[in-house]
């Protein structure tokens, strides 16, 4: 069991941004990242996590789905993924492990989408997802292509962070929609 660094934002930025590789064939290589990303990912209480997010430029991502339904599946990883078809945007939620703590409603996402992929076999996958199931796709897809959920932003959109209330509650707290508030706080 290989439990990775996720690299943040902004100290890990000019990583977190490099567009990641094709995988020409699956080796015991690509199937060793695959673990350390499922052990990884287990640590966290994120629905996906690329590789790039632990520092491998490879084209190769965990995405988990059933967060619509309340019934969260195992991970699926997907190798070289590609969108191939968008359903209408829309205003969402998104957060990243590689940026803790700091979370939007207000990301421009795709409200479903249909993507191709090969799993952990090399089985050709092609898969059809709605709701939070095509948000998290979307946002791992970004992720291989060197795009954060910030750069998604819709105009004017708000940020927030999590803070404990004087009766030990948390709550969501907006931190402002202007990029150099957010680096201040990260």
């Amino acid at each position: 069991m290989t439990i990775r660094r996720i690299l943040k934002y902004p100290e890990d930025e000019t990583k977190l941004r490099r567009k990641s590789a094709e995988i020409k064939k699956l080796d015991a290589e690509t199937k060793s990242l695959i673990a350390d990303l499922k052990d990884t990912l287990a640590t966290q209480s994120g629905a996906g996590l690329a590789a790039v997010q632990i520092g491998v430029l490879k084209r190769v991502a965990l995405v988990t789905f059933g967060q619509d339904k309340g019934e969260m599946e195992p991970p699926l990883a997907i190798i070289n993924p590609v969108i191939v078809q968008r359903g209408p945007l829309d205003k969402g939620f998104d957060g990243c492990l590689s940026i803790p703590g700091l979370v939007t409603w207000d990301t421009l996402r795709p409200t479903w989408l249909v993507f191709t992929a090969r799993d952990e076999h090399w089985r050709k996958i092609k898969m059809r997802v709605e709701g939070i199931d095509a948000i998290v796709v979307d946002h791992e897809v970004d992720h291989l292509n060197g795009v954060l959920f910030l750069d998604k932003l819709d105009k004017g959109g708000k940020l927030y962070i999590p803070q404990t209330d004087e009766n030990g509650e948390e709550k969501l707290v907006e931190v402002g929609t202007i990029l150099p508030k957010i680096k201040a706080y990260l």
